[in-house]
Order: C-alpha cells, then sequence, then structure tokens
C-alpha cells in the first residue's frame, strides 16, 4: 500500500497536523478523531471504508529521524503476519510525505498498568492475565518476533476480558536528543527508542541482555513478563532506582527479594515461577514461552478466583530501593558527577557511555559507503539480470550483493525493483526502507547516485512519469553508458509508451553493438507492436551474444519471448517448439523459476488453442513444482492458468474453485497484483453464471487496484467483465462505454487479439439490443482477426455468434455453417460449454422454422446438457420447449415451461434473457387460451422492451397484446396494438436497413407474425 491522500492539506504545520487530519482520508482509512498524542506521534480513531471496521491508525510526528521511520515501517510489516487473539493486530502499514503510520485493530479496555493502580488483581487475575501474554509471546517468538518491551502500558484487558499485547516488535528509542525527562508509563511507541542494535525497552522491564546492550531472544521477553508478574502479585516494582544507570544496576546485578515476601498470600510455586524468569542468565530462566505457559496453567488451577486484591504502592518502592522520579532521564555528565557512585552504576555507566559513542560514530553523517568489489560484482549480476527479465535471478545476485554489504543502498534500491517485478510488494517496500535508513538524507549522495535512487523509488511506486524524469537526467549527464538508455526504455515501457522506449533501446545498441539486453528488450516491444520482421531480427541478434557470453539463462528467455511472439501471431506449433526449448533448457541448468515459467507458458499456449486437457496438466505441473521449490507467486500463477483450463473447458465450477484458491494463495504471500488478477478471473466466472453483481463487484475491486498500479492490461481485462456484467444487467450504455475504451487500448498497443476480442464484445451487446446487422459486422471483424492469427478458441465462439445472428436474419445455410464449424472445433479441443450452447440455437432455429418435433427434442437435449451449471442455456432451453409444445397442443405445460423460465430469469438478474421468457410466456399463455393473462404480460414485455430499444422483440409483443385483446372483445385495444406493433415494425425496417430487414421476412415463424399484422 503506497499511503495515497485525498486532500491537498499537507505539508502541514507540526502543530496543526492533528487538527489537519481530521475527516481526511489516507489510502482507504477516513480520520475520525484523535484518541491520543505521545511523544513521538498521534493516534487517530479512523474508519476503514473497505470493511466497515473502526482501527487505529498512529502516526509518527514530523521530526522522527529517517532511520526511526525506517526500521518503524518496516518492523511494523513483520508484525502484521502475525495472528493470535491475545495480539492486537496490525492490519496495515505506510508512509505519506515523509509521516509513517500504521494500522492497528482499536482496543477498548484498561491498561494492565491502570488495573493495577486503580483496582488493583488478585493473584488468580494476575496468573491468567500473564498466561494470556505468554501464549501471545509464543505465537511471536514462534515467528520469529521478539516483543522487547513488555510492560504494563502494553497490555491491554478489554472490556470483555480478554488480554491484548500491543507494539509488538515496534521500534522503541531510548536516548532520546533533548534532555526531557523518561515517562515509565509512556506507551513504549511514543515514549522510548533507540538505534538498531542499542538498548531498547523500559528500564523497569529490561532484561539483563538489553541493559548490557547484548542480542536478545525470546527469553528476553520472558524476562520482561516476569518483571511485570512481580509488579502484578508483589505490588512493587522488581527493581528501582534514582537513575537509568542504577536500574540497569539492579538488573545486572542484584536479585530481588521473592514476591512472597511482600505478599504473604502468594504461594510458592507461583515464587518459583516468577523468580526463574528473573534470573540472569538466559539458560537459567524458561527456555520457551510455552515452558513457562504449562508452569503458569498448573499454578492456576490452585488459586482461589475470590482472593484479595494486590495494589500497586505509589511511587513504585521496592524494599531495597528509593522511588525512580517519574521523568528523569538524566544525562551522562550530571549522573556522573553525583556523589556515592556505586562501583556498579559507574561500571553501567560506562557500558551506556560505550553505546553512546558507538551510535554516534554509526549515524554520524559520513561520505557515501563504498562497497567491496564482490559485492559490485553481484550488483552487476542483478541489475543485468533485472533488465533482462529474470527477476528471480535478479533477486538472488542483489541478496548476494547485500550479504557481502547491508550497506550497499543501490544494491537494496534493486533488489526492491525486483521483488515489486514479482509481486512481493512488501518485502520491496521493506528494502526502500532500509535504503531510507542507510541515507536519511539523500544530500549525502552524488547526484547521479541520488537520481537513481528517485528513480528507482518511482518505478516500485509505479510512478514511471517520475522515473522517467529521473532517468532522462541521468542520461543527459552519463550520456556515453549504454545501460542508461535500457533503465530509461524501461521506465517508457512501463509507462505504455513503446516507440519512446524503442528509442533508447536502439540508442543502447548504438553505443554498444554487444549488449545483448537492449536487443532483447527492443524485441519484446516489436513483438508487441506485431513487428514481425523487426521482432525477428532483434530476438535473434540478442540470442546470438548471450549464446556467445555462454548467458544460458539470457538465450532462454529469448526464446520464451519469441515464442510469445509466434504464440499471437497464431504460429502455434513455432512457439510450441520454443517454449518447449526453453521448458527443457531449464531443466538442464536447474533453473526452477524459468521451468515453471515455461510450463505456464505451454499450458496458456495450449488453452489457446483450446488443448484445454493438455493446458490443464501443463498447469499442473507449474503448480507442483512451484510448491515444491517454495516460489510462492509462481505457485498463484499456476492456480490461475488452472482457473483458465478449467474455465476453457467450459467448467466454471472447478474454474471458480481454483481462482479462490488462487486468491488465498495471494494473500498468502501478499502478493497484491496476483490477488487482483485472480479476483478479476473469479468475476468473469460469476458474470459467466451470471451471478452478476458479485461478478462486476469483483471486477470493479480489481479494476481500483489496476488503475492506481497502471497496469494497462489488467485494466483492459477488467473492461471486459464490466462490459458483460453492464450488459447482462441491460445497462448497454455502460456497456459499449467499457467495450469502447478496451477497443481503443488494444488499438493504441496494436494487439489484435485484444482488438478481436474488443469487436466481438462490442457485437455482443448489439446483439442484445436486437441491433443485429450492425451485432454482425462486429463478429465478422472478430472472425477475420482470429481467422488471420489462428486464435482458435475464438474463432469458435465468434463461429457460434455468428450462426446465432445470421438465422435471426433469415440465413439459415450460413447459420448453419458457422454452428458446425464452432462445434466441430470445441469438440477437438474439449470445451465443454459450447457445445450446449450450440444445441440451444438449433432447438431454436428449428422453432422458427416450425420443425416443432425437432425443436422439443432439440430443447430437452440442451436442458439434460445445461444441467445446474449453464443457467443461461437452461433459461432459454426452457421458454423454447414451452413455446414448442404450446404451438403443439400442449399449452398448459408450456405455460409451465415458460413461467419456470421467467422465474430462473428473474433470479439470475440478465435483463435481455429475462424479456425474451417473458416474450414466450405471453405467446404461450395466449396458445393455452388465457387471453387475459397473455394481454397483462404482454403489456408488461411491451414497455419493457420499448425501454431497452430491443425493437424485434417489441413489433412481437405489442402483435401478442392486439391479439389478446382482440379474443377479450376490446376491439378498440386490439386497434390501438395493432397500430404500435406496425409502428414499431417499420422503425425496425428503418434500422435495419432494406435487404437485412427483406431476409428476415423470409423466416417461416416471422411470416406468420407478419401476416397477422395485416
Amino acid at each position: 500500500m503506497t499511503g495515497a491522500v485525498n486532500h491537498n492539506s499537507f505539508p502541514v504545520a507540526a502543530g496543526l497536523f492533528s487538527l489537519a487530519m481530521i475527516g481526511e482520508t489516507i489510502s482507504h482509512y477516513r480520520i475520525l478523531e484523535r484518541l491520543g498524542k505521545g511523544g513521538m506521534g498521534v493516534v487517530y480513531l479512523a474508519e476503514d471504508l473497505h470493511l466497515g471496521r473502526q482501527v487505529a491508525i498512529k502516526f509518527l510526528t514530523a521530526d522522527a529521524d529517517a532511520n526511526y521511520r525506517a526500521r518503524f515501517l518496516r518492523e511494523a510489516r513483520t508484525v502484521s503476519s502475525l495472528s493470535h487473539p491475545n495480539i492486537a493486530a496490525v492490519f496495515d502499514y505506510g508512509e505519506i510525505d515523509g509521516r509513517p503510520y500504521i494500522v492497528m485493530e482499536l482496543v477498548r479496555g484498561q491498561t494492565l498498568g491502570k488495573l493495577l493502580h486503580d483496582d488493583g488483581l488478585t493473584l488468580s487475575q494476575a496468573v491468567e492475565i500473564a498466561a494470556s501474554i505468554v501464549e501471545a509471546l509464543s505465537e511471536a517468538h514462534n515467528n520469529g518476533i521478539v516483543h522487547r518491551d513488555i510492560k504494563p502500558s502494553n497490555v491491554v484487558v478489554t472490556q470483555k476480558g480478554q488480554v491484548k499485547v500491543l507494539d509488538f516488535g515496534l521500534v522503541k528509542q531510548l536516548f532520546d536528543t533533548s534532555p526531557s525527562s523518561l515517562d515509565l508509563e509512556a506507551p513504549t511507541l511514543f515514549g522510548t527508542r533507540t538505534q538498531s542494535h542499542a538498548i531498547v525497552g523500559t528500564p523497569l522491564y529490561l532484561s539483563p541482555e538489553q541493559a548490557s546492550g547484548k542480542p536478545v531472544d525470546g527469553r528476553s521477553d520472558l524476562f520482561a513478563l516476569g518483571a511485570l508478574l512481580y509488579e502484578c502479585i508483589a505490588g512493587r516494582s522488581a527493581f528501582s532506582g534514582d537513575s537509568l544507570f542504577e536500574i540497569g544496576s539492579q538488573i545486572l546485578h542484584v536479585d530481588p527479594p521473592p514476591p512472597s515476601e511482600i505478599n504473604r498470600a502468594v504461594p510458592a510455586e507461583l515464587d518459583r515461577i516468577t523468580m526463574k524468569a528473573l534470573a540472569k542468565r538466559p539458560d537459567a530462566r524458561y527456555q520457551s514461552a510455552e515452558e513457562m505457559l504449562k508452569d503458569l496453567r498448573a499454578v492456576s488451577a490452585t488459586l482461589s478466583t475470590n482472593g484479595q486484591r494486590t495494589q500497586m504502592v505509589s511511587g513504585r518502592e521496592t524494599p531495597s530501593a528509593r522511588r525512580l522520579p517519574t521523568g528523569a532521564l538524566n544525562t551522562l555528565s550530571q549522573t556522573l558527577n553525583r556523589p556515592r557512585l556505586s562501583l556498579t552504576t559507574f561500571a553501567v555507566a560506562i557500558v551506556v557511555t560505550g553505546l553512546a559513542i558507538w551510535a554516534a560514530i554509526h549515524w554520524w553523517p559520513a561520505s557515501l559507503h563504498q562497497p567491496p568489489a564482490a559485492a559490485m560484482d553481484w550488483y552487476n549480476r542483478g541489475t543485468d539480470a533485472l533488465r533482462n527479465g529474470a527477476y528471480y535471478g535478479a533477486t538472488k545476485s542483489l541478496e548476494q550483493a547485500i550479504a557481502v554489504d547491508d550497506k550497499f543502498v543501490l544494491a537494496h534500491a534493486r533488489l526492491a525493483e525486483a521483488l515489486a517485478e514479482l509481486d512481493y510488494g512488501d518485502q520491496a517496500k521493506d528494502e526502500l526502507l532500509r535504503v531510507a535508513s542507510l541515507v536519511p538524507d539523500r544530500s549525502l549522495l552524488p547526484l547521479t547516485d541520488g537520481l537513481y535512487l528517485e528513480a528507482i523509488n518511482s518505478v516500485v511506486a509505479r510512478d514511471f512519469p517520475n522515473a522517467i524524469k529521473a532517468y532522462t537526467e541521468i542520461a543527459r549527464r552519463s550520456s556515453s553508458e549504454p545501460q542508461v538508455y535500457v533503465d530509461l526504455g524501461r521506465a517508457f515501457e512501463k509507462n505504455n509508451e513503446p516507440d519512446k522506449a524503442i528509442e533508447n533501446y536502439l540508442k543502447a545498441t548504438a553505443l554498444d553493438s554487444q549488449y545483448a539486453t537492449a536487443y532483447l528488450r527492443a524485441g519484446i516491444l516489436y513483438s508487441r507492436k506485431r513487428d514481425v520482421t523487426k521482432a525477428t531480427a532483434a530476438l535473434d541478434q540478442a540470442e546470438k551474444l548471450y549464446t556467445a557470453l555462454n548467458n544460458i539463462e539470457g538465450a532462454n528467455e529469448v526464446g520464451r519471448q519469441r515464442g510469445i511472439l509466434f504464440r499471437e501471431i497464431g504460429k502455434y506449433d513455432d512457439a510450441r517448439a520454443q517454449f518447449q526449448r526453453a521448458l527443457d533448457q531449464a531443466r538442464t541448468i536447474g533453473n526452477d523459476p524459468q521451468e515453471v515459467s515455461a510450463l505456464i507458458q505451454l499450458s496458456f499456449l495450449n488453452y489457446r488453442e483450446g488443448a484445454t486437457a493438455k493446458a490443464q496438466d501443463y498447469a499442473k505441473q507449474a503448480l507442483d513444482l512451484a510448491e515444491q521449490k517454495h516460489l510462492e507467486n509462481l505457485a498463484t500463477a499456476g492456480l490461475i492458468e488452472l482457473g483458465n483450463a478449467s474455465d476453457g473447458r467450459g467448467d466454471l465450477g472447478e474454474a471458480e474453485k481454483y481462482f479462490k484458491l488462487a486468491i488465498d494463495s495471494a494473500r498468502a504471500n501478499k502478493a497484491r497484483l496476483s490477488e487482483a488478477r485472480a479476483t478479476l478471473n473469479l468475476g468473469l466466472v460469476y458474470v459467466r453464471q451470471l451471478r452478476t453483481d458479485e461478478g462486476l463487484a469483483l471486477a470493479q475491486q480489481a479494476l481500483s487496484f489496476f488503475q492506481q498500479g497502471n497496469y494497462r492490461t489488467d485494466i483492459s481485462a477488467c473492461l471486459t467483465t464490466i462490459g458483460r456484467a453492464n450488459r447482462r444487467k441491460g445497462d448497454y450504455q455502460a456497456a459499449h462505454k467499457a467495450f469502447q475504451q478496451k477497443l481503443q487500448l488494444a488499438q493504441d498497443a496494436n494487439e489484435e487479439p485484444q482488438i478481436a476480442l474488443s469487436y466481438g464484445e462490442i457485437g455482443a451487446v448489439l446483439f442484445e439490443e436486437e441491433r443485429y446487422p450492425e451485432a454482425l459486422e462486429q463478429y465478422d471483424k472478430a472472425y477475420a482477426i482470429n481467422k488471420s492469427i489462428g486464435n482458435r478458441i475464438n474463432l469458435a465462439f465468434n463461429q457460434a455468434n455468428r450462426g446465432d445472428i445470421l438465422w435471426r436474419l433469415g440465413r439459415y445455410d450460413e447459420a448453419s455453417q458457422a454452428l458446425n464449424e464452432a462445434l466441430a472445433i470445441a469438440k477437438e479441443s474439449g470445451y465443454k460449454d459450447l457445445p450446449i450452447e450450440i444445441q440451444r440455437c438449433n432447438a431454436q432455429i428449428a422453432l422458427s422454422e416450425r420443425h416443432l418435433p425437432e425443436a422439443i427434442s432439440k430443447s430437452e437435449g440442451a436442458l439434460k446438457l445445461a444441467g445446474e451449471q449453464y443457467k443461461n442455456v437452461t433459461i432459454e432451453a426452457k421458454y423454447t420447449l414451452g413455446l414448442a409444445k404450446a404451438f403443439s397442443g400442449s399449452g398448459r405445460e408450456g405455460k409451465t415451461l415458460s413461467e419456470d423460465a421467467v422465474k430462473l430469469a428473474t433470479d439470475a438478474g440478465d435483463a435481455a434473457l429475462l424479456s425474451r421468457a417473458m416474450l414466450a410466456l405471453a405467446e404461450s399463455l395466449l396458445e393455452s387460451g388465457d387471453a387475459r393473462a397473455a394481454l397483462e404480460q404482454a403489456t408488461q414485455v411491451g414497455q419493457r422492451l420499448a425501454q431497452a430499444g430491443q425493437q424485434e422483440s417489441e413489433w412481437r409483443a405489442w402483435l401478442i397484446a392486439s391479439r389478446a385483446s382482440q379474443r377479450l372483445s376490446d376491439g378498440a385495444r386490439a386497434q390501438q396494438e395493432l397500430a404500435q406493433a406496425k409502428e414499431i415494425f417499420s422503425k425496425l425496417q428503418q434500422k435495419w436497413g432494406a435487404d437485412p430487414f427483406n431476409r428476415y421476412l423470409t423466416r417461416p415463424d416471422i411470416q406468420i407474425y407478419y401476416k397477422q399484422l395485416g
């Protein structure tokens, strides 16, 4: 999440920040009110506009240093993975105008500190609370997270009595730059902080290893919990002192008295548990949260639930120590100047002084860090792989560079870019936060390095215009370096400016004729433009150079891209050969990501060809390998391809299952792009299942994400689903708008398959509007493109749709030819739902020709094939069968079937389908002798059809109404309705034109109606 804001109030003065925020929206969170303010930030109550729930949002103040901001967000991301009833969840996090924020579960209740001071706790309550804290720590420790600041103010008991632990793992700052005092009960998030590796935690609850600046693990949290438990059952702190250093001295060297010496009600076993948790040496404490939990549960069973309450003694005094004044973080010089300074305290002071000096040296602004040669070598390999599109390889190399030198700023930045390409958005954000911590002030960097960081940050944020601006300036300053133009070209490419991208790739090849990457990138774009000659030349040159360099992975990527080119121009056999070769080479060199990618490409190729069984097999292989090799996002891609294969063969239920699994997989890995794509595919399946509103909602949800990130191809796919959903709802204007936008995108990119698909979708809307001649023109254009590129699946659909229009225009022979071609492709490919649609279409043709026994037989066959899954076929087959029965003399049966169709169509929410079913019911009622019901139904559907502009059905509706009125002996009304039918009939003739209309009049059923029209 990038933290987009829909207001113009930033930047604001620090003192006005909280006021300015009220009523504003950060991402999808609307700020409602301020809950509180601490030393390092402000907490707000907010509403999650997506989920309709209230949350807490914490913002850091503007003066928080960059290192702290970076760690704050990085650790928030880690903590967001925790899920436990005793942990206050972190839902989201981000940064806006330099102010990091986290979105957290809103916990209503009292802090443990307040409970101790106000009412106190019984021993049973104290142990139960401690046990709940241990359960939370167990969850965190098992996920590699150490809390580091367990204390009363970080534990809340809700109104329902549930214990919630707050601020898991969030950065703390103990050494403040100002001489202000330390509030021992201030919320840790804003009251204490530290740089990495310094002392973290509130002094009274520091473990010995924290106090001495040593590394900590989960046992440090158990020590802090021991100190907290001591306080709950004894009513006093386990440690105290007049200064931070004296507290540290006690923690390091002084064992507090057992709690039972202060509170005689404490049993010996609870003494033992508490003192074991407070052992100085980590290996003498509980070694795991589970171990401590077991003992707490055992002692809890022995305690009375009605025992005496223990309250905190004012001032936190212990038997052997004076009160630590609230707010006294003394400077080192003040502490050292005090009389009677103990040797132990002096030793602790020396330790802290050393830490302070180390921190000052560590964070003092210095000249730009220079990485060693080994790190540079890995970095260069990683950036080359990144430019080649080998993102997994880039990630591995850049991680090696960072392993050699963790302060290598550009390596972290480039790693963020590679991770973003792989849809690991949160990890990419973490790397950019690491960059911010390493370079809090970019003015320290040489200008070119600063520009590179700006460009890479912009690419990760998908702010491509800003990336172009930065890379353009780099190119101006480093005009002789070819890789600069490749970077600039990639920015133009991502900004959907292919011509400018190619221009820069060619500049790179002009500077270095041996630069394989530049040829590869140019070849990819020529391929997308369908400039086969130039694409082939560029890809051939890239492969030649990669081969000469013995760069097998690079050559393999060329083969994959060449396969994509062949696939898109319809040379499926050539594409298959390239993908198979890429698969074989990937297996030979052991490149798992390339092997999975090749399998996915083979799956999609077979899907495009209609070979859905093979498509499913390749997708299953890809999924199995990706899961085996822990390539999570490629596993999600495999699930999506399995869904596509199921959809391709018409098994919509199976497709729904796989797309839902893909969504779950993407969410588990926080792969937001993959999640959006799977969500869109699921929406499309819902639309095809006539679950229109559900499908439209999912498509609009995905579109919002894609538009925010400028994912043009995905935007186009969203427009398809949105257009189809609106077509089914009867909002033809909205449907046309969506498909015209899709067509424009496809034409701008010269993507012939998408152009053909757009024509077909526009044709479908025109079909529902009963503008059949115009619809046929669109399908003819789509058919021509799909035939030229060899897209057999879409070719089959085009022919089925053309056939469905041709018979309605009286062109039965042409319709039969088109339907037979579609059926042959469908049977060859194993596509399940197209033969069912064709069966329905043939039933309606037989009814139109008044071949009633054939119409009955084919309708019954379509119903049997449709089952429960293909609702649209079921509806149309039912009313077709109903009419055939009614015309055959079985009026009552025909009426019942038509009524069933109307009910199903109403439930499905398909406007045009409902109108057609209602029209069939009106005619069935008339044939069954129920003229009054027929008149009512015909009038109702006539008005619907008039509103939708569906004149071919409308004139017939008014004709049925006129005939019904005539049977009811209402001659005047019958004449009025007949005149209305004639008027619409005349308008239809003008709309369609003479030739299509005259062919239409040759239909046997229309001839009957025409005679009735008089």
